[in-house]
């Protein structure tokens, strides 16, 4: 799975991408998962996400005709936004 993460200099916010191609199986979810939690993790944060919800989301950005997701994380919290 390729994953593209990035930290701003200035605003320290992680932006994680994940394309929606890459979900083949079942533990792809939860790797991307984990990923998120760590770096959630880096900011003191929870994600509070389910494997569960975390799969209805992509389903979610599949159903609407978009290629990948991004996640915006930084001390205010965590944001999903749809590429």
């Amino acid at each position: 799975m390729n994953t593209n993460i990035t930290i701003d200099p200035k605003s320290f916010e992680a932006s994680i991408t994940f394309k929606f191609e890459d979900y083949k199986a079942p533990k792809d979810f939860k790797d991307s998962l984990a990923i998120i939690s760590m770096i959630a993790g880096d900011y003191s944060l929870d994600p509070e996400l389910e494997l569960e919800d975390f799969q209805q989301l992509i389903d979610q950005g599949k159903e609407a005709g978009k290629t990948s997701i991004s996640f915006s994380v930084s001390e205010e919290g965590l944001e999903a936004e749809f590429l």
